[in-house]
């Protein structure tokens, strides 16, 4: 009975986001490796104190406490396995500060580290209503990279003991989780795809002088299209795997505003010709700010370079599958408009909304704070299969007024 209710606790707190440690429990999140899994226990530090009767500092960074270690040393065990704590300091997630410790869990020779049983009492021998939460963090060969933990379980005194079986694991299934991975990041991720969208916007159209002057034919378009999705693929993946195997990195705050740069810089050209004929080299040098973003994602989920290499490059894949269903949607409107009269006044429309969402981030994103016109972007993009119908049905509809219009001018024959 005790263990069902542990469970029914367990799936309760499990529907909040595990990254949310809100909740006076603990937390242990496994990452399963190919040959050895690591876990993170993450412990509040008033119910850490409560239970060791002294008061642990909460000072953030790490801790140098030879009792403590052997304290949660003494509490992690996998029977048959080496146990090693790795690491130890104090973190602030959300809410009060909380204890992490690092241990590394390896199987015997041989055996799968994918089936174990996890016995742990750190904090619930000595406080009965304390409740630690288990989740798959990360699990490659399982088929799950996401940023949204799965409950594995829960302990609790007089259930301190948890069963982990992951099943049989495949390359394959991790392979297909990258690959939707890229392909939902890059969905959700709207100043991604309005970055590409307003390097679209004047594809068909010839550059003369400072203006945009009439449509440049298929071929033009084509080229044009090939070499800025190329060149954008290339310099994300470049930092993509630099920031995965080599660590490059920048603070979050500057690549995100970085990301918002390149949205109104390409929105500028939409509606004036800035590197009219250099689009490609534009989209390459952005691609390596794009990529850093996506640098970060990979890094989280503490795989060995083999599944690194793995994911980086389903995860490619998965990014360039909605960038191509992206072009195949919007290119054939967009060329149709470009055929037409229509084709300035929404070229301009659409540069001017790139623009407004484009300050709109860097201004949110400078301040570390949420304005309403940024808001308001992200809501009209979340509905962006209905701004797509928009652009296909106004671009039908200006074809056959051009044709109607045309139809209608006296030919030499009439006068």
């Amino acid at each position: 009975m005790k263990a069902l209710l542990v469970l029914l606790l367990a799936l309760l707190f499990g529907a909040l986001p595990a990254a949310a440690h809100l909740t006076p429990n603990s937390e242990i999140r496994l990452d399963f490796g190919a040959d050895r899994v690591e876990a993170e226990a993450i412990i509040p530090l008033a119910e850490l104190s409560f239970a060791l009767r002294r008061q642990v500092p909460d000072r953030l960074g790490p801790v140098r406490d030879a009792a403590l270690r052997s304290y949660l040393v003494e509490r992690m065990a996998v029977p048959g396995w080496q146990v090693r704590l790795t690491g130890l300091d104090v973190v602030h997630e959300a809410g009060p500060a909380d204890l992490r410790a690092r241990f590394l869990l390896l199987p015997p020779p041989g055996a799968s580290p994918r089936a174990f049983d996890l016995h742990y009492r750190a904090v619930i021998d000595r406080v009965p209503n304390h409740i630690v939460l288990v989740v798959a963090r990360n699990d490659f060969a399982g088929g799950h990279l996401s940023e949204r933990p799965q409950m594995l379980g829960g302990l609790q005194s007089g259930a301190m003991s948890l069963r982990v079986d992951r099943g049989a694991g495949s390359d394959w299934r991790g392979f297909a989780s990258a690959i939707r991975l890229g392909m939902h990041h890059i969905a959700e991720g709207h100043d991604h795809l309005l970055f590409l969208i307003a390097l679209l916007l004047p594809a068909p159209v010839l550059a003369a002088g400072r203006r945009w002057n009439g449509y440049g034919g298929l071929r033009h378009t084509l080229r044009g299209l090939v070499a800025v999705v190329t060149a954008f693929t290339i310099g994300h993946s470049l930092t993509l795997i630099g920031g995965a195997f080599f660590g490059w990195q920048l603070p979050a705050q500057p690549v995100e505003i970085g990301i918002a740069l390149s949205i109104l810089i390409s929105a500028i050209h939409a509606w004036r010709p800035l590197f009219a004929g250099r689009e490609a080299w534009i989209a390459a040098g952005f691609g390596l700010v794009h990529g850093l973003a996506f640098a970060t994602l990979i890094g989280r989920f503490g795989l060995d370079p083999l599944q690194k290499a793995k994911s980086i490059l389903g995860f490619n894949i998965g990014i360039e599958l909605v960038q191509l269903m992206v072009v195949a949607a919007v290119m054939p409107a967009l060329v149709l408009l470009a055929r037409t009269r229509f084709h300035p006044g929404v070229r301009s429309v659409g540069a001017g909304f790139a623009a407004v969402a484009a300050l709109a981030w860097i201004v949110e994103r400078s301040m570390a704070t949420e304005n309403p016109v940024g808001r308001i972007i992200d809501m009209g993009l979340g509905h962006a299969g209905w701004l797509w119908c928009a652009l296909v049905s106004g671009a039908l509809a200006a074809a056959a007024l051009d044709r109607h219009s045309q139809g209608q001018k006296p030919t030499k024959a009439m006068i």
